[in-house]
């Protein structure tokens, strides 16, 4: 499975450089190495190719956050460097993942993730998480010109 074009297409309507794609033994479904520039998504999706579409399209979205914070300075970029310095991830999330979700960071990376892949590559995103869609739509609306 290819994954170079849409990494392509996704990096290009962020206007940020694709990264490689690599498959490791993980917990998470997909991490952004920033300092090792790649992304690698969980072995079991390997042959998945909507589930490696919707990690690209997330992770590619933090790299943008990345840029963002430190080209603009206005309310948006001040409140991502905040959660960006202090980021719930995997490792210190509390047992629901309730501080890991409720992160704006996260919640625009869904929300592009289910904007891109529907809107350009024909992909219908549903997301597992209760109650996230409905979030995730209305960030879309009151976000529209970021996302």
């Amino acid at each position: 499975m290819d994954l170079k074009p849409l990494c392509q297409r996704v990096a290009d309507r962020l206007g940020v450089e694709p990264l490689d794609i690599k498959f490791e033994e993980m917990i998470d479904d997909s991490r952004l190495y920033i300092k090792e520039e790649y992304v690698a998504i969980n072995k079991k999706f390997e042959n998945d190719y909507v589930e490696c579409a919707k990690a690209i399209a997330h992770e590619y979205r933090h790299i943008f956050q990345l840029f963002y914070v430190n080209i603009f300075n206005d309310e948006r970029s001040e409140r991502w460097k905040k959660e960006l310095q202090g980021a719930v991830n995997s490792s210190n999330m509390d047992n629901t993942g309730s501080n890991y979700i409720s992160q704006e960071i996260e919640l625009d990376a869904f929300a592009f993730t289910k904007y891109y892949l529907e809107e350009f590559e024909n992909i219908e995103v549903v997301n597992k998480i209760d109650k996230l869609d409905f979030y995730i739509l209305e960030y879309i609306k009151r976000s529209k010109d970021i996302v």
